[in-house]
Formats: structure tokens, sequence, C-alpha cells
């Protein structure tokens, strides 16, 4: 029951999230986004087949609560550091290692102590991949719109 009570609030959050973006800032920052869920996406299936993510309940909990995760409180956060650092990397890097620092730390210390999930792995460690994953996601977003210049000034 609180299981489905987190996966309720967390889907809200991400709509009331989405519907509050800007719809330009949404385009510009969804290729990123998407290349960053699929690193996760990746990241989660090698937890689980190395046994470092648990989910009780077997694949389908675990699948539902991959989906919730990413697709939205994930993706919407990831949208919403680039829109809201608007491209300056040490806005960027802030609003990330808060974020990140807040997710590392209260709230997966808190979904461990429900069983929502279990990673098995320190939360330090867990913390430096959230931010690695942040420092990838705004060099891709970089080289990106580098190679979308180049194609809009050629053409």
């Amino acid at each position: 029951m609180l299981k489905n009570i987190i996966r309720s609030i967390l889907v809200l959050c991400s709509i009331v999230a989405a519907w509050q973006l800007p719809k330009k800032s949404f385009i510009k920052y969804l290729p990123v986004t998407l290349f960053s869920s699929t690193v996760v996406m990746i990241e989660i299936f090698y937890f689980t087949v190395h046994k470092l993510w648990k989910v009780k309940g077997g694949p389908a909990a675990m699948m539902c609560h991959v989906l919730v995760l990413i697709a939205g409180p994930y993706f919407f956060a990831n949208l919403w550091a680039f829109h809201l650092s608007k491209g300056k990397f040490f806005l960027y890097s802030l609003i990330n290692i808060v974020a990140d620092y807040i997710y590392a730390f209260p709230i997966l210390a808190f979904f461990r102590k429900i069983n929502f999930f279990k990673i098995k792995v320190s939360q330090t460690m867990f913390f430096a991949l959230l931010v690695t994953n942040a420092f990838i996601n705004y060099a891709f977003q970089k080289l990106y719109e580098k190679i979308t210049f180049q194609n809009e000034t050629a053409g």
C-alpha cells in the first residue's frame, strides 16, 4: 500500500513538473534527457544482473519501479536542471550536486527503510554515480548543441 502511495506521489509530482516546464526548454533538452534516461536504464540493468539492486515483488514490481522513477522524477528533474541553469556549467553543477545529494542520502535512506527498493552500494558511491551521470549529460548537451549549431549554419 505504501509503495503504491509513493509511486502515485512520484507520478503526480512529475506531471506537475512537466506542466510547469516551458515548451521551448522541453524541446531543447529532450535529446539529452532521453540519452540520460537510456544511460540510467543500462545502469539499472547492470545493477539488476549483478544483484546490486533489489525490489521486493519480483520482475513486475521492478519494472514498475523503473518506469515510475525514470519516466517520472528523473526525467523531469533532468529537464529542470538544464532549464534552470541555462547552460551555465557552475549553476548546472550546483543544482545537480544538491539534488543528487538529497536523492542519494535522505531519499535513498527512506526508500531503504520502507523497503521500496534496496541498492547494495554505499550512499557515497551512489552519489558519485549520480554526479558522474550529471557531468556526462552536460557534456552530451554541449556536444549536441555544437553539432546542431553547425548543421543550422551550414544549411
